[in-house]
């Protein structure tokens, strides 16, 4: 089994581990402006434009955003995840007629050059088998002037959840996403398709004062009998920490690059 078909089978067949881990972030996050909220904010295209999301998941930025949504823009959703797309289709309710869903692999996207004003891949170009090449397809079908927006993490991110993982399971060291396209390296290899490249920081971290949401998003990345025999001393772990200091501090280090093709 390829990477690619490796991740859709373990963790994004569906989306109960994605909202695991989103359910953590939305409860205990600090910064009072919503995650895909500030990201739409940040965006900047035009009131007419077609629109083109890679790995669009269960589709929150468009939930977190519909009334603020552009009358003008013609949005292709996608994802290389069949129960991904579903779960979008159901996330957007009534709304989802405003949105053309597919299912599309970011290695080889089935439009023409120069066909969109945006396309935006959040969290999804460090799953790439090949990020380079993926990004080579995203420039090619943008417009001269399009725009790419790409959310990632950088290196410190979840830091102290990683330690206490470490605590209970020393192979948890894992190689993050962010090894492969994070806000360290991001900038270099946008900049081998884009001339402008601008990276923007969200300021926030977590303050989790409950014990079993936690445990929730370990479980989320935790599945073979074999890691899930780390669990217990993980929860132990963790119930320690809030107990002592009333709560588990967590930093948080992602951001979002905005890429423009000449």
């Amino acid at each position: 089994m390829n990477q690619a078909s490796d991740i859709l089978e373990r963790q994004y067949k569906d989306a109960s581990n994605l909202n695991a881990r989103i359910a953590l972030h939305t409860r205990f996050s600090v910064n009072p402006e919503p995650w895909w909220e500030w990201v739409f904010r940040m965006m900047r295209l035009p009131a007419k434009a077609r629109i083109l999301e890679v790995g669009t998941g269960p589709a929150d930025i468009w939930r977190a955003n519909l009334d603020d949504m552009p009358s003008g823009w013609e949005i292709t959703l996608s994802d290389f995840s069949p129960g991904m797309i579903e779960q979008a289709r159901q996330n957007l309710g009534e709304a989802r007629h405003r949105f053309t869903f597919a299912r599309i692999n970011v290695m080889d996207i089935p439009f023409p050059e120069g066909h969109f004003d945006g396309v935006l891949a959040h969290f999804m170009l460090y799953h790439a088998p090949d990020p380079a090449r993926a990004l080579a397809e995203l420039h090619r079908v943008l417009k001269p002037g399009g725009r790419l927006y790409a959310a990632t993490n950088g290196a410190r991110h979840m830091k102290q959840f990683w330690e206490l993982a470490r605590q209970s399971d020393a192979q948890a060291a894992i190689v993050t996403g962010a090894t492969f396209f994070g806000l360290e390296n991001g900038v270099e290899l946008l900049h081998r398709q884009f001339p402008t490249v601008n990276r923007y920081l969200y300021d926030d971290a977590l303050r989790v004062t409950e014990v079993e949401p936690l445990v929730a998003y370990f479980e989320s990345i935790y599945h073979t009998p074999e890691q899930r025999r780390h669990i217990a001393p993980f929860r132990t772990a963790v119930q320690q920490v809030i107990q002592q200091e009333g709560e588990l501090f967590i930093e948080k280090h992602s951001g979002l690059f905005e890429a423009i093709k000449s």
